[in-house]
């Protein structure tokens, strides 16, 4: 019973934490979430329940922890070279919350899981409204993280709120709801890689819907207002010259024509991923170590060039590559696709909702990382978390469970029919 009550909390903490209050108080968000997955850990100790960390979504990331850890201790000249590893740690922990899920008193299928992402895009709209439209800020999302930290959470989630579309009727709408609250908050942002991001995700989110089949009318009436809703906002943004979107547009131009761009930021990145090249080549078996690598990265490129020298390189492959070499390529490619992995062995009856999730959720993470680091950021490290573990969880639900949600006859001989039956 205890057991219960505590594996209620964690994956009520995680849940709450990850998916819910992430962009209205990242700092108890994240704490709430590590929390949640020691207490988890803890809970796994104790009843000896560790079948889940042999899952994809959590043995991946516990490869990739140990591929840092040995390119790090190569070039660690002290402790504090080895503990760097642990600006990654939520994503070691993804096994124990998967165990958790499966533990708790309450069901998590797709409709709830759906919600909450849908409620955490809304605070974060209301934060964006309220920092724009009250403190008058240029970009919004400052007043709780970095703006562009912080719509890229704003995209995980509008993204993750999709797999409410795979439940009963009244939670598919928050599907729409998550999507256009965050249509909304990436707008205010300013966040020019948030908005690159969602067209070709979103993209692929419809293509993924019209060739797998299986979502009813109710369904496909929601994916067609989120597809009017997105239309409708980048068509206004063109028209009124807005400045994120007509800046995207005004580089690519350039890039083409030109092969250079006179924007500040984009020259500054620049100048970084020459700096990750050059110094990728120096070690590139097993990198530098975290400690200091950005410096390690500007120092490569002649003094007159003034590269700018920031906590990380505006790119997670740049990122890893500077620190562990192709050691630390190999990692991040092993966190990124944890979920996809995951979800693609799944052969239970939310499959289609855990392989939609997971192939959004990583190749946002993908897309966002061109242009600013995403894992090692925390909010956005337990955010994956979180998602990943969520998507773990949907990847082996039970058909009892997602009756709940999805409307279907809860009979032990249909199983086999309901892993292949459209959802109502």
């Amino acid at each position: 019973m205890l057991t219960k009550q505590l594996a209620n909390l964690s994956a009520g903490a995680a849940l709450g934490g990850g998916l819910v209050i992430i962009c209205l108080w990242p700092e108890l968000a994240n704490i709430s979430v590590i929390v949640a997955q020691v207490l988890a850990l803890g809970i796994c100790f104790f009843t000896r329940s560790w079948a889940d960390l042999r899952r994809p979504a959590a043995a991946l990331p516990l490869i990739a922890a140990a591929l840092l850890l040995f390119a790090f201790g190569i070039t660690a000249t002290s402790p504090l070279h080895i503990a760097s590893i642990l600006v990654f740690a939520p994503l070691f922990l993804i096994g124990p919350l998967i165990t958790v899920f499966s533990r708790t008193s309450f069901r998590i299928g797709p409709g709830m899981i759906g919600t909450l992402a849908a409620i955490g895009a809304a605070l974060a709209m209301l934060v964006a409204i309220y920092d724009a439209f009250v403190l008058h800020s240029t970009r919004a999302g400052g007043i709780v993280a970095n703006p562009i930290h912080f719509a890229d959470v704003a995209v995980a989630l509008g993204f993750l709120s999709l797999v409410a579309l795979f439940s009963k009727a009244p939670w598919k709408w928050a599907a729409v709801a998550g999507a256009a609250f965050a249509l909304v908050t990436i707008a205010l942002s300013g966040s020019r890689g948030a908005i690159v991001t969602i067209i070709p995700v979103a993209m692929l989110a419809f293509a993924l819907a019209a060739i797998w089949g299986g979502l009813n009318r109710r369904a496909w009436l929601a994916l067609g207002a989120i597809a009017v809703l997105a239309v409708g906002a980048f068509a206004f943004a063109v028209q009124s010259s807005w400045s994120p979107v007509t800046r995207v547009i005004d580089t690519l131009v350039s890039v083409v024509e030109t092969g250079t761009t006179e924007d500040a930021s984009d020259n500054q990145r620049m100048l970084m991923y020459r700096g990750a090249y050059n110094a990728f080549l120096e070690s590139p078996f097993y990198g530098h170590g975290m400690i200091g690598f950005a410096k390690i990265a500007a120092d490569t490129l002649p003094p007159e060039l003034n590269a700018p020298v920031y906590d990380h390189l505006h790119n997670d492959i740049a990122d890893f590559a500077v620190t562990g070499g192709i050691l630390g390529i190999i990692a991040y490619f092993c966190i990124l696709l944890a979920p996809v992995i995951e979800a693609f062995q799944s052969k239970g009856p939310a499959r289609k909702a855990a392989q939609l999730a997971a192939i959004t959720l990583s190749s946002a993470y993908f897309l966002m990382g061109l242009t600013n680091a995403t894992f090692g950021i925390l909010m956005l490290t337990v955010t994956f978390a979180v998602a990943a573990a969520a998507i773990a969880h949907l990847s082996r639900l039970p058909a009892r469970d997602l009756s709940v949600e999805g409307g279907v006859v809860k009979t032990p001989d249909t199983s086999q029919r309901l892993a292949d039956a459209p959802i109502a």
